[in-house]
């Protein structure tokens, strides 16, 4: 920070309250009194915390795993395993069923993507592998693969890939004044070196300012950036239900809504009847794993110029689904 905002804001534990606030307009950072932080944007809300280092603020924002897997027990399945994928289509992955070989998820130059992507097969799943190339401008590609053992035997199954994000890498800043004496940020990753203008003065009556202390109230009423459970209707739409006004059926395994009548039986995208997926430990391990053994073709196939080829539903052992 340049010598003039030494002078300008406070010194100890009351940097924090000078300094916070909205830095640019429809994209920029927010600065709270508590030493966290909100960076937005399009597409862009990431959360972290930030500290001083001297003149400058390091910035640690919050980050998600690579992986993720939610599983739940389906009554409706029986033997057989469902598996949602999401994300996977973001990046060169790959999953393994049981003891079969490695399967790029998708095909080379997958475009047009018609979600949700669904695989099915007919027997029990005892393990799961995922993995994914790492992209190391000084090295060889490399695969790091993740493991997962089914010991619950569950049969329904959320999997969700993160692909890493510019904006989750830690970063630095430095405040500064402009001429006209307005306070300023230069993110080292965002920005450029103008960087951006403190919006406002943290006023309590400014509706925006508490616009954004809601979003953060809610975001951290959540408790983690990787919730312990989420919810799904039979189609895979991820919702965060008010659970106060859901009945638990122990016979289906669901949660359904209490505005639901004894005859309403819904549909696969219906919200109402919702079943929770607890989140499943992932085991990373430093596999060597040959590209060249994974089986081709891809698990789905996704093309712009071969529409009627492609498929995001598949039963193992019987017909693609389109």
């Amino acid at each position: 920070m340049a010598q003039d905002v030494n002078h300008y804001i406070a010194t100890g534990k009351d940097r924090t309250k000078t300094i916070s606030g909205q830095y640019g307009d429809l994209n920029g950072i927010c600065l709270f009194e508590d030493g966290k932080f909100m960076l937005y944007g399009y597409a862009t809300m990431v959360f972290g915390s930030y500290v001083f280092e001297k003149d400058y603020l390091l910035f640690y924002p919050d980050r998600l795993p690579q992986f993720q897997l939610y599983a739940s027990h389906n009554p409706t399945l029986g033997d057989d395993v469902s598996i949602n994928f999401r994300g996977f289509e973001e990046g060169k992955t790959f999953v393994q069923f049981g003891d079969n070989n490695m399967q790029p998820l998708f095909n080379d130059g997958a475009n047009c993507f018609d979600f949700p992507y669904i695989y099915e097969q007919s027997q029990p799943i005892s393990q799961l592998k995922f993995s994914v190339q790492k992209e190391d401008f000084d090295a060889e590609p490399a695969y790091q693969t993740f493991h997962y053992q089914n010991d619950k035997h569950f049969n329904d199954f959320i999997a969700i890939y993160n692909k890493p994000q510019r904006a989750r890498a830690n970063f630095a800043a430095y405040l500064y004044l402009t001429e006209d004496k307005r306070l300023a940020i230069s993110l080292s990753n965002y920005g450029g070196r103008e960087g951006f203008l403190r919006e406002n003065q943290v006023a309590p009556t400014q509706e925006r300012w508490l616009e954004i202390l809601a979003m953060k109230k809610e975001y951290e009423s959540a408790g983690s950036i990787e919730p312990m459970a989420i919810f799904s209707s039979a189609a895979y739409n991820i919702s965060y239900p008010d659970l106060e006004e859901y009945n638990f059926n122990k016979a289906t395994n669901q949660y359904i809504s209490k505005s639901v009548g004894d005859n309403d039986q819904g549909s696969a995208q219906d919200d109402r009847f919702l079943r929770q997926y607890t989140k499943e430990p992932l085991v990373p391990k430093q596999d060597k794993f040959d590209i060249k053994a994974a089986t081709a073709p891809s698990l789905f196939f996704s093309s712009c110029s071969q529409s009627d080829e492609s498929y995001n539903h598949i039963k193992r052992g019987k017909e693609k689904v389109k």
